[in-house]
This record gives C-alpha cells, structure tokens and sequence, in this order.
C-alpha cells in the first residue's frame, strides 16, 4: 500500500517513526506536524494511501515491529512498547490482523 509515497506521505512517515514510542500521538500533534487541519490531513492521506491516518500509523508500527522481530531478541511485549503500543494483547491483535499470523510466529 505504502510503496511509492509522495513527498507528502514521506514527510508523514517520518514524524511517524520519529515519534514511534510515543504511545499518545495524537492527530492534532500529527495534524500541526503536517501544517495542515485534521480533516486536510485525512482527506489527502486516504487519497494518497487509502487509509485514515489512525491506520497510517498503525501500519507503520507494525512495519516496524515485523522488522524488530526478525532482527532482534527483544520480547514480543518489549517490542510492542518500543513501536508504541501500551497494550501487548491490543498489539498481538491488530499485528495478527495485518500480517494473518501472530508475532510469535515470525519469530
């Protein structure tokens, strides 16, 4: 979904994985990062990406927990934290729903 990105959308996925730990991203932080209004912001991002940007950033954590979890030794709930999940059950469901197995599986 994500693989050629305009310059808007790359912009969006840095502050994303520069702020990937902060379990609070809140649109408006993301909105006011972006310079634009919340509903700006969602309407190009879905025309752009198909997705709202509460989904946006989800698939960029879980990218990177897929990532996290083939290349380190890191814990599945340590994992979750560090991609900024504060729930590790919440983290497990929605990784399962993405990639159709859980994160125990990849490793």
């Amino acid at each position: 979904v994500l693989e050629i990105e305009d310059v808007f959308v790359q912009k969006m996925r840095r502050y994303v994985e520069d702020n990937m730990g902060n379990t609070d991203l809140s649109m408006d932080e993301l909105s006011r990062a972006m310079t634009m209004s919340y509903q700006n912001l969602h309407r190009k991002l879905a025309a752009l990406t198909k997705l709202s940007p509460v989904q946006f950033i989800r698939t960029i954590r879980l990218q990177k927990a897929m990532l996290l979890l083939k290349s380190t030794q890191l814990s599945i709930g340590d994992i979750a934290f560090e991609v900024g999940f504060s729930d590790p059950k919440y983290f497990s469901r929605v990784f399962t729903e993405e990639f159709g197995k859980p994160p125990s599986a990849v490793r």
